[in-house]
């Protein structure tokens, strides 16, 4: 993640914490941030498969 996204994430992040908040959630949100940000950006590369494509290799999963 790169540093300014970082920041921008952690400031979100710290707009939603509450009296209940621990520190696992934050983790959690934050490594919920990093996975979107991670999915766009493969996403952007061309780097996604169909609903066909993934059901497919969900069959040849299944059978081994």
């Amino acid at each position: 993640m790169q540093s300014q996204k970082l920041k921008q994430s952690l400031l979100q992040i710290a707009e939603q914490i509450t009296d209940s908040t621990t520190l696992e959630d934050v983790y959690k949100e934050l490594a919920l941030l990093a996975d979107i940000e991670e999915s766009e950006e493969q996403e952007a590369r061309g780097e996604v498969y169909t609903q066909a494509e993934v059901e497919k290799i969900a069959k040849q999963w299944q059978s081994n």
